[in-house]
């Protein structure tokens, strides 16, 4: 038998102790004494320990998904100025409508059902031709709300919108697109997302406005509304920055500007970036009546399917494709909707959207006009001191500072930390690191290479026969029996 059959086979653990870069190993394989062996092997299973407890740990606030908030202020030379979308509190104007019109709508502006007679004596009118009664109108049939509210109510031109100007550039009713609300007619300044105006100076500026310089006219005198459940009974206007992509809800997110001031609304603009599930509850789902996801626009739709399913129409407020609801339904099934979402009884599922763009305001007053002001607008148009305290309104909306703020949702651990994390605990408590990973695979990978090796390897028996071996010939032979 050659030299290589009969040499013993390498001992792997020994091997693999006195070699490995795992510490503590090869110290137990050439400690001098028995104590001082069991010493490195107790600090080996410590270290491994605690290794194991720390790693478990690592990996259990992983899958904890935490997140942190990053927040920064930005500061720029030109800062995107918001879309402004502003709404009269009073729907129908009464020197525009008809008294059929009126009683189309009187279930949805009042609450009930009234004629003309009604009508004349609610909205203290003189009766026809002088006398206390008037001619039987019936209201048509082919009346729709959102036709009669687009023309007979408020509206962004001469007289209502008195001045308006942009960064001292005079703008017009072209600048503003048209929606609708809860609120009737509702203009938005600045609405194309695709080329929105930037504000490159900052503060109100003087003599012109660096930012939205509007003078209005809320002419009180033809106000059709009331502070019944139908109606609304304040006076003034509803003032909403928001992003282009969204669109406005006036409702639950507008400011409310009053007649007989001059309000100063300076703009804060923050941009969320939230991060989608596990870590996060940031969605983009695809609506049916709006190209891009937003919160608002989600609600809206909502909304609207709610109303559908139980009125079977749509408002003149809601996107839908349902028939258009009548005032006698906007005021019995679509109030009510409303009223089953506000109190929780309906509910709305729209998660916020991984990016989006908020604006913020701090509005301030000051008293308007003075005394030589209001002297020129006597002179100019008529008007007395009295019907501008109730009727005029001046704003300004303007970024104070040009910047923003970023609000950022982080991993609290990410993979690459978690790996970092690792690794350190690693050399900290037993020294390892990849190649140790490597020589720990290698070792595994011969210890099985071994075994499986002695399990297919054939198993020779030395035996003797019997007669030979009782003879004592020394000429005798062995045999070699092989078992498979």
């Amino acid at each position: 038998m050659s030299a290589a059959e009969t040499k013993e086979p390498v001992d792997l653990e020994e091997d693999f102790a006195s070699s490995t870069s795992l510490h503590g190993f090869n110290r137990a394989m050439v400690a001098p004494n028995r104590f001082l062996r069991y010493m490195w092997i107790l600090a080996i299973l410590a270290s491994n320990g605690a290794f194991a407890y720390m790693f478990v740990a690592m990996l259990q606030d992983y899958f904890q998904y935490n997140t942190i908030t990053d927040m920064t202020l930005e500061f720029a030379d030109e800062v995107t100025f918001p879309a402004v979308s502003i709404c009269n509190f009073n729907r129908v104007d009464l020197d525009k409508a008809t008294m059929a019109e009126l009683e189309y709508l009187s279930p949805m502006l009042y609450g009930s059902s009234m004629d003309e007679t009604a009508l004349r004596d609610f909205l203290d009118l003189p009766a026809v031709n002088g006398t206390g009664t008037s001619t039987t109108t019936t209201p048509s049939t082919s009346y729709n709300v959102a036709d009669i509210i687009r023309q007979r109510g408020f509206h962004m031109a001469w007289p209502r919108m008195v001045y308006c100007a942009f960064k001292g550039q005079l703008c017009n009713s072209e600048n503003f697109t048209h929606s609708f609300s809860v609120y009737g007619n509702c203009y938005t300044f600045n609405g194309d997302r695709t080329s929105p105006f930037k504000q490159t100076a900052e503060g109100t500026g003087f003599p012109s406005s660096n930012g939205l310089h509007l003078v209005l006219d809320v002419m009180d005198q033809y106000s059709t509304e009331s502070a019944m459940i139908a109606g609304h009974g304040e006076v003034g206007i509803r003032v909403l920055l928001h992003d282009q992509s969204e669109p406005p809800v006036m409702d639950s997110q507008a400011s409310a500007i009053a007649p007989g001031k001059h309000s100063f609304m300076a703009v804060r603009q923050t941009q969320y970036r939230n991060h989608v599930p596990p870590w996060g509850k940031c969605a983009e789902l695809q609506l049916r009546h709006h190209d891009t996801y937003s919160l608002p626009a989600c609600q809206l739709e909502c909304r609207s399917s709610h109303v559908e399913q139980a009125c079977q129409c749509t408002p003149y407020f809601l996107p839908g494709t349902a028939p258009p609801c009548d005032p006698q339904t906007i005021y019995q099934c679509v109030h009510r909707v409303l009223n089953q979402l506000v109190s929780g009884e309906l509910r709305c599922d729209c998660p916020i959207p991984c990016t989006m763009t908020k604006y913020g305001s701090a509005v301030t007053y000051s008293g308007y006009p003075n005394r030589i002001t209001k002297k020129i607008y006597n002179n100019a148009f008529n008007l007395t001191p009295d019907y501008i305290r109730e009727n005029g309104i001046v704003l300004d909306v303007y970024y104070d500072t040009l910047n923003y703020q970023k609000i950022s949702q982080l991993k609290a651990v990410d993979s690459g930390q978690l790996a970092s994390n690792m690794g350190g605990m690693m050399g900290l408590f037993i020294g390892a690191s990849v190649m140790t990973i490597l020589e720990v695979a290698e070792y595994l990978g011969l210890k099985i290479g071994r075994y499986c090796s002695r399990r297919q390897r054939p198993l020779a028996i030395n035996v003797e026969p019997a007669s030979l071996k009782k003879s004592g010939d020394g000429n005798s032979k062995s045999h070699n029996i092989i078992y498979q």
